[in-house]
């Protein structure tokens, strides 16, 4: 029966083991949740600044073209424009 107490409490200490460890992970857990999200805005500004520069650069490419002397190339960008535009209506449309 001396036993006993012994078994008894080494299942206590392997119990406050667990809740410990379970403290900290639950910690960790947040910790890399809350980093998680930070990132997950840092992403949607960086790709919301990737797209601004797309459509800055593309903005600049047709005043290029428009602006120099090809004519031909100048042609091709519009008829390239009026695609896409075309493409845009058709899918308002459906």
């Amino acid at each position: 029966m001396e036993i006993l107490p012994l078994v008894v409490e080494g299942i206590e200490n392997k119990i406050k083991k667990l809740i410990f460890r379970n403290q900290q992970l639950s910690a960790e857990n947040q910790d890399l949740r809350n980093e998680r999200s930070l990132l997950e805005d840092k992403n949607r500004q960086l790709t919301a600044k990737i797209n601004q520069l797309e459509d800055q650069m593309n903005k600049l490419k047709v005043s290029k073209v428009l602006t120099g002397k090809d004519n031909l190339q100048a042609r091709h960008q519009i008829n390239e424009l009026l695609r896409e535009i075309e493409k845009c209506y058709a899918l308002l449309n459906r």
